[in-house]
């Protein structure tokens, strides 16, 4: 073989080591991992389960803040996370003040590694809330906000809010923030006073100029557990949250919650108005949705009793579960500030491996709009012992509706009427959707109605509304004996044993 020239010799040197660098390029990016993990986190909950808990504070200056003076305190949008970069997602963040006392840390995750993203006052116009000269270094933040273009390219829009204790709200297109999600409920119907632990740290990881996902890491931490959270926000007409958990007891508590859900009610079509309200209905969530293996589907509208009631659903092959604002006719609620009609629904659709338990419906009295009374959420049958992980994972579907929860006929409307005698009611159901539409005035629809403990079931009519091609359902129920025990009601459509629309049910107080 000839020997290569010395010019040749240099070029193929050049090119070979170019090459060489080329090739440990390609296999650093593709071996390159964030230098945090979600098994970090999952390790600095573990090992703070094992400490004795202590809750940072904010200044008392602050903590007297009244909501006038809160809401003056505005994030200055030029100082967004990732605005300079011009990144799909930006962050902006709340000032710790009123009721939101307890500062969170937050990180930012890129290719240099792990940097602490700093509390700075210039970050903030105060509107004269108060001196800046008082505000302390590091003092951190209350929560934050997340933007991206939803409705269009060119313009950001608020599309997920996490502030107070492990509370996070979300929206999809065409969307108005509703109801709200949490890390986990403890003890929310036990005898001793509910446990709200909070998220205390946030790992963002920066995302790509094309990304429709951002991943983000926290930290719950509470007097009586920890937890680590992996989220991947997708948003847009149907915004997901994909969440994975794993939580640690720090000492045995009564009651756990899974996936809990918060939201209001007041009033709807199945209670009366409230004197001096003009507005025909005002809630966020108007029912409960759950799925229990393939096909049996329940809906359960929601009230606001004179107390609190709390109603269990025993769920050991659970598919999912909801708040659903099933209503979006505007004049249904006639309020164009509240906008009611465009309030979210969110659907918990739980990952592989979630334990036998029940479904938890908690509702409480309420006087007016202001304060969330419902709470949904999963209680495992068997609660996790101090120091034992406990791992769960779910995906929050927020939307304005959804053909396939459930994909059968679905009840549209509850109405309950007081006749004469103390104890008797007339309910009026509507069922729409699916066959239903399509079917006669004469199709031989059958209405289920059963009752537990049994009752006075009578009166059963089945009938094709002409104007919007729906069904009606009437009954009457009355109680079989006195009891101090509500009776559960149920009542689906069939056709030739066939079951057509989700099992209505619903609590009848005497």
């Amino acid at each position: 073989m000839a020997l290569l020239s010395r010019k040749t010799f240099k070029i193929h040197l050049v090119f070979g080591t170019v090459a060489l660098l080329l090739f440990l390029f390609i296999v650093r990016e593709t071996r390159y991992r964030p230098p945090l993990r979600f098994e970090d986190v999952i390790e600095e909950a573990r090992e703070k389960s094992s400490e004795p808990y202590a809750a940072a504070t904010v200044p008392a200056f602050l903590a007297t803040l009244n909501f006038d003076q809160y809401r003056q305190i505005r994030w200055r949008d030029e100082d967004l996370l990732w605005r300079d970069a011009a990144l799909p997602f930006q962050i902006g963040f709340f000032h710790p003040g009123y009721l939101f006392n307890q500062p969170i840390r937050c990180f930012q995750v890129d290719r240099k590694g792990v940097q602490p993203i700093p509390y700075l006052p210039r970050f903030f116009d105060f509107g004269g809330a108060m001196p800046i000269q008082k505000l302390p270094p590091n003092l951190g933040y209350a929560g934050f906000r997340i933007y991206y273009p939803l409705e269009r390219r060119d313009q950001l829009a608020e599309v997920a809010s996490f502030l107070g204790a492990s509370y996070f709200r979300m929206v999809g297109k065409n969307m108005a923030f509703g109801l709200s999600a949490r890390g986990l409920a403890i003890d929310t119907t036990a005898k001793r006073r509910e446990e709200f632990p909070s998220f205390t740290r946030f790992w963002f990881c920066e995302p790509s100029p094309s990304a429709r996902v951002l991943l983000f890491y926290a930290l719950l931490d509470g007097p009586s557990v920890t937890g680590a959270y992996r989220f991947d926000l997708e948003p847009g007409a149907e915004t997901l949250l994909r969440v994975r958990a794993v939580i640690f007891l720090r000492r045995e508590r009564e009651e756990i919650g899974l996936a809990p859900l918060t939201s209001m009610f007041w009033y709807g079509e199945n209670t009366e108005i409230p004197a001096g309200n003009r507005h025909p209905e005002v809630h966020d969530s108007d029912g409960l949705l759950f799925r229990l293996g393939e096909e049996r589907w329940c809906w359960r509208p929601l009230e606001s009793g004179k107390g609190r009631r709390v109603s269990d659903f025993p769920a050991g092959d659970l598919r999912g579960f909801g708040l659903l604002q099933r209503d979006r006719e505007f004049a249904h609620y006639d309020d164009l500030d509240m906008v009611y009609d465009r309030r979210p629904s969110c659907w918990v659709e739980p990952g592989g491996g979630w334990p036998a338990g029940k479904i938890r419906l908690v509702e409480l009295s309420t006087v007016d709009a202001n304060l969330d009374n419902v709470v949904a959420y999963f209680v495992p049958e068997k609660q996790p012992q101090p120091g034992e992980p406990l791992a769960v994972e779910y995906t929050l579907h927020w939307f304005l509706d959804n053909l396939q929860l459930p994909p059968l006929g679905r009840c549209l409307a509850t109405r309950v009427e007081r006749l004469p005698g103390e104890a008797l009611r007339r309910f009026i159901l509507d069922f729409g959707g699916n066959r239903l539409r399509s079917l006669g005035e004469d199709a031989p629809l059958r209405a289920l109605v059963e009752s537990e403990p049994p009752a006075a079931i009578g009166e059963i009519h089945v009938v094709k509304n002409p104007v919007d091609q729906s069904w009606r359902v009437t009954f009457t129920a009355g109680p079989a004996a006195p009891s101090s025990t509500p009776t559960q009601l149920r009542c689906r459509l069939e056709l030739e044993q066939e079951a057509l629309t989700e099992t209505w049910t619903y609590p009848f107080y005497p």
